[in-house]
């Protein structure tokens, strides 16, 4: 029977406070919740909290997919991509002209 994954399993582990000093929630991604072809589910966990604030529960959130939501990118998008079969350096577009500080 085959699986497929369809769940982050989230724990929240205490509060802090943003920037605006409002208290926010602190998670932590536990692992990965899957769902059989029946129906059921089932879901391996990789991290378990051992803050003294975590409740013991976790809570199950859908993965969206979000291979739907970004655009495929368009042919000849890089200025020079003809470069890439040749094998010489590119420039991104996105990163402009500048070197990169490291």
């Amino acid at each position: 029977m085959k699986a497929r994954r369809t769940h982050n399993v989230v724990a929240t582990i205490g509060t802090y406070k943003g920037r605006d000093g409002a208290e926010k929630k602190r998670y932590a991604t536990c692992g990965t919740a899957f769902t059989g072809e029946d129906g059921r589910l089932s879901f391996k966990l990789e991290v378990v909290p051992v803050s003294p604030e975590w409740s013991g529960w976790f809570k199950l959130y859908e993965i969206e997919d979000r291979r739907e939501e970004q655009p495929i990118p368009a042919a000849g998008r890089y200025e020079n991509s003809d470069a890439l079969s040749r094998n010489e350096p590119t420039r991104d577009p996105l990163l402009g002209d500048e070197d990169i500080p490291f």
